[in-house]
């Protein structure tokens, strides 16, 4: 996109962290933001924080879990604003930490719920009527470094994070060739609340296994972590220049190039010699929908 001035955006978890950094700058910069969150009267704050400085705004609460929720927020953008034309999937959980052959799957489904299926919902939501109005539209999806490394003691989280990069990789070469951006952002160590949000909100009696200390260590380092504004900004000078990838923490570069390089390393003969997968023919039958995998 040249200009986000007098665009529709919508920012999911956008009452603190990231998702406000992310609202302010688009805020800023000229656009319409409707701030969703699960946390209403934070959102409200927020959003009667941008008002304060003469942005149009509103809040809406979304459990981004529910894809009935999504629905109620589509008609209240559009009833107030028009059509959603930037669409921020920042809302997120960590899931706390455990073991595999012990982790709670009612928790891990839950991850999964907040950090991936989310995305779909979003999409099964606005992007019809984004490729419907056939101009420039964007959407950003906040992975994370551990959709690229492995960070220890976080399965869930990890997982989840992973998907979340496979997704925006398959959504960008599905939307090749449309007026349609994507990106997805990838941040490092952040000052947000995310500790406290995935204790607050995880189902049962889950939230006790984090642990005070654990969760006041974890408070702790991200309480020195990047300034949320900071990825904001970066989030919307991704969108002008539609880049891809939004690396705002330089620093994990060599981690992304290790693991990048025990990849490459893994490849050697083929297991069949003599036999080649025919990739052009396979990425030109998936592209027109007509590869099935067996």
């Amino acid at each position: 996109m040249k200009q986000v001035r007098g665009e529709t955006a919508l920012v999911t978890g956008g009452a603190s962290g990231i998702g406000l950094g992310i609202a302010r700058a688009l805020a800023k910069a000229g656009a319409r933001v409707a701030i969703c969150d699960i946390d209403l009267p934070r959102a409200e704050a927020a959003a009667a924080e941008l008002s304060a400085s003469g942005a149009d705004t509103m809040a809406i609460a979304l459990d981004v879990t529910k894809e009935d929720d999504w629905q109620q927020a589509a008609e209240k953008v559009r009833a107030h604003f028009g059509d959603v034309t930037i669409l921020c999937n920042n809302a997120g959980v960590g899931g706390g930490s455990g073991l595999a052959e012990t982790y709670d799957p009612s928790v891990w489904d839950w991850v999964f719920a907040v950090n991936v299926d989310s995305i779909l919902y979003s999409l099964r939501t606005f992007l019809p009527a984004m490729k419907a109005i056939n101009r420039p539209a964007y959407i950003v999806n906040t992975a994370s470094m551990s959709g690229l490394v492995a960070t220890p003691n976080s399965i869930a989280y990890v997982s989840s994070k992973f998907a979340a990069m496979g997704f925006s990789l398959a959504l960008r070469n599905e939307l090749s060739g449309s007026p349609i951006g994507v990106s997805v952002l990838c941040p490092g160590m952040t000052a947000t609340r995310i500790v406290e949000t995935t204790q607050f909100l995880r189902p049962g009696e889950a939230e006790k296994g984090i642990g005070e200390k654990t969760a006041s260590a974890m408070n702790t380092i991200l309480s020195t972590g990047m300034k949320p504004d900071n990825v904001g900004q970066a989030v919307l000078d991704a969108i002008l220049a539609d880049r891809f990838y939004i690396f705002t923490h330089p620093e994990w570069k060599p981690l992304v190039a290790a693991q990048a390089q025990e990849v490459l390393n893994g490849f050697g003969e083929s297991a069949q010699p003599g036999h080649q997968d025919d990739l052009a023919g396979l990425m030109k039958a998936a592209s027109t929908g007509s590869f099935k995998m067996r």
